[in-house]
């Protein structure tokens, strides 16, 4: 009976129900008592896939796969006995996908108010559930991002902002909820800049890149800002987000990573990279505008001594106070740089004129005229300055630059502290130089090199004793070159070696012939150059060519000038007391021109001085070079040091040396070098 006014609860109003079910966006579905459907709408059919026919008489569990099928049937029991509305939340698995729904369970009565079955409303909220879950996650990410995140209306005024924003920029969410982000404004950026941002936001939808804002304690920071619109379903912006991130850790890197590479650690000057570049800029200027530009380079005059005889880190405060000088120098638009070492440059770029270049040249060189105190101690020291000029001396970075270089090596062979334009006959000297380097290499493989030899004869005796051995270049075109010409390119280019080891062999195998033939005590005299002084492989060289040609250490006597000594006075000491382990003589060529101390010399284990021809050449009985003369001879013998006079000449320079008690001399006033037949026949009558 009850089932029958279910059906006619149908009837009644049929119209309104019928248009319900139609139009529901949500599932409904009739059951009678016994848990069987009897109706369900279209939306009810099309969520589940099933016609109202295949669904109509079967029961909840026979359609769903549900997770708990026990406590559907028994919430149909209570609606049913209850006579009340019962809402729950459950998921149901279609098609093997679990979709969550609100499901609303109502008693289904008739018309005398009796129930006859329950009726049944379901609501997906799959979606909504989805999107609740993921906004919550969202929302965890935007207030734990390290970037900070700003929401604004239409209009631009904020919204809200995430715990990053607070951070950066120092303002607390409600003293920035509805105002304008343009509150941070640093005043870097003009007005065009903002046009130009809300310009690309408005016709594509976002816009990012660097923008420089400022904190509430009034920082000027920099940040990388992204701004995205938020659009409606008809393209109307409701919204921006604005995100960015804090890039002045960033910058404050790049900053210490451009010093390092483009600035000097000790003085923060321009390094020779960044002088290299603004070099080229400017000269890309100057091509354009049609003015002379200048380089300058400066080296400072004898600053190993400072650094050798005071210790490095005296020296590099010294860079440094020189590098403060110089700063202070030329104009906002010159670079003052360090390429390294005790070597400066300086660009003048945009010159009136070629001449003002040498009005700088001359300010760098008297700003150092007051000497520095360092370690108490006054100190002075110069400048040599090479200069070079465009367009006249070269149009690019690499040829001005080589210029500059050739007029400093003038500046320096003019005596230093002063400075030198490049010309063309320094361009000519260096090929001459290059030319002859070229040729000296084919003589050493062609053996166009030869030995003279000047006698050496005692006083005591009036015989000769020994020789030094003097290398000649015999050029087949050019003819005898004398050896100031090629001895300074050996010993700058390196030949000094291989050239320096032949005339060690040469000067040995013919002193070991004139042993055999004529004296065994005949000792020959080798000149050793700076290069080959400090050459690990000498005494080796030394030792394996004395073997070669059986000739006794005691033969041979190597001669230093005292300016290689003092170079390196301990690695000199330690080279000169190991050639004396291995019985080999030494003498000190040219003393009294250099700077020697006595408290090393009397450290050195030498057997023989050389005057200096220089003291030799006007020496009369009240000059000076008397004096001179006459106390180095006192100081030998106190050493207990053989003494050689060079350079004699006339008679009464001889007389005056054999009355100081000098024991050997060498000069033209006995001989000249002598090729090496010439000097065995002058050695045979003398011997």
């Amino acid at each position: 009976m009850k089932s029958l006014d279910c059906f006619e609860s149908f009837n009644t109003n049929a119209v309104l129900f019928d248009s319900v079910l139609k139009h529901s966006p949500s599932c409904l579905a009739f059951k009678n008592l016994s848990g069987q459907f009897v109706r369900v709408n279209a939306k009810f059919c099309h969520v589940f896939g099933v016609t109202e026919q295949e669904i109509v008489g079967k029961l909840e569990s026979d359609v769903f796969q549900l997770n708990d099928s026990v406590a559907f049937a028994e919430a149909d029991r209570a609606v049913i006995k209850q006579v009340k509305v019962f809402e729950t939340e459950v998921d149901i698995s279609i098609n093997g996908i679990q979709r969550t729904f609100i499901q609303v369970k109502f008693p289904w009565l008739t018309p005398q108010q009796e129930v006859c079955g329950v009726g049944c409303v379901l609501t997906e909220t799959t979606r909504v559930k989805w999107l609740e879950k993921n906004y919550g996650l969202a929302q965890k990410v935007i207030e734990n991002a390290t970037e900070a995140v700003v929401f604004t209306d239409a209009k631009g005024l904020i919204i809200d902002v995430n715990n990053a924003y607070q951070t950066i920029t120092g303002y607390q969410r409600k003293e920035l909820i509805g105002k304008n982000p343009n509150v941070l404004k640093s005043g870097r950026h003009d007005r065009s800049f903002y046009q130009a941002m809300w310009g690309e936001i408005k016709a594509q939808g976002h816009w990012s890149g660097e923008v420089w804002d400022r904190r509430k304690n009034g920082e000027i920071y920099p940040k990388w800002l992204m701004i995205n619109a938020m659009l409606d379903e008809e393209g109307v912006a409701t919204g921006y987000v604005g995100l960015f991130s804090d890039l002045s850790e960033q910058k404050e890197a790049e900053e210490k990573l451009e010093e390092l590479s483009f600035y000097d650690p000790l003085t923060h000057l321009p390094n020779r990279i960044l002088f290299h570049d603004r070099l080229s800029v400017g000269l890309s200027i100057a091509k354009r505008e049609k003015h002379p530009l200048a380089v300058l380079l400066l080296d400072l005059d004898r600053f190993k001594i400072v650094n050798d005889s005071l210790g490095h880190n005296v020296g590099d405060e010294l860079l440094e106070l020189i590098a403060k000088r110089f700063v202070t120098l030329g104009r906002e638009s010159d670079t003052v740089a360090r390429l390294g070492g005790d070597e400066f440059a300086v660009l003048l770029p945009e010159l009136s004129n070629a001449e003002d270049a040498s009005v700088v040249a001359q300010n760098f060189i008297d700003v150092l005229l007051e000497p520095f105190c360092l370690s108490g101690q006054s100190i002075n020291i110069s400048v040599s300055i090479g200069v070079s000029i465009f367009p006249s001396d070269g149009a690019d970075v690499d040829g001005l630059i080589k210029r500059a270089e050739l007029a400093l090596y003038k500046a320096k062979e003019q005596g230093r502290n002063t400075y030198h334009y490049f010309s063309q006959e320094l361009q000519d000297a260096v090929f001459e130089q290059l030319e002859m380097e070229d040729e000296m290499r084919h003589a050493i493989l062609n053996q166009q090199f030869t030995l003279f030899y000047q006698p050496k004869i005692s006083l005591k005796t009036n015989k000769i004793t020994g020789m030094e051995a003097l290398v000649r270049w015999i050029h087949p075109e050019k003819g005898l070159i004398p050896p100031d010409k090629f001895i300074p390119l050996a010993e700058e280019s390196g030949l000094i070696i291989p050239l320096g080891e032949w005339i060690l062999q040469e000067a040995c195998r013919a002193t070991a012939e004139w042993v055999k033939k004529y004296d065994e005590n005949l000792v020959v005299a080798v000149n050793l150059s700076a290069r080959q002084f400090k050459s690990e492989d000498l005494l080796k060289t030394i030792q394996n060519t004395l073997d070669t040609f059986q000739l006794d250490p005691k033969n041979i006597e190597l001669e230093i000038t005292e300016s290689c000594v003092m170079e390196n006075v301990e690695n000199a000491l330690q080279t000169m007391k190991d050639f004396r382990k291995s019985r080999l003589r030494l003498a000190i060529d040219d003393f009294g021109t250099g700077y020697s101390s006595l408290g090393y010399l009397k450290q050195f284990p030498m057997n023989t001085l050389k005057i200096d021809r220089s003291f030799i050449m006007d020496l009369t009985p009240d000059s000076d070079d008397a004096a001179i003369v006459e106390v180095v001879i006192l100081l030998a013998k106190k050493l207990g040091l053989d003494v050689v006079a060079e350079g004699v000449e006339t008679d009464a320079q001889l007389a005056f040396l054999r009355a100081q008690g000098c024991q050997y001399v060498q000069g033209y006033l006995l001989s000249r070098p002598l090729p090496a037949d010439e000097f065995e026949a002058f050695l045979k009558d003398n011997i």
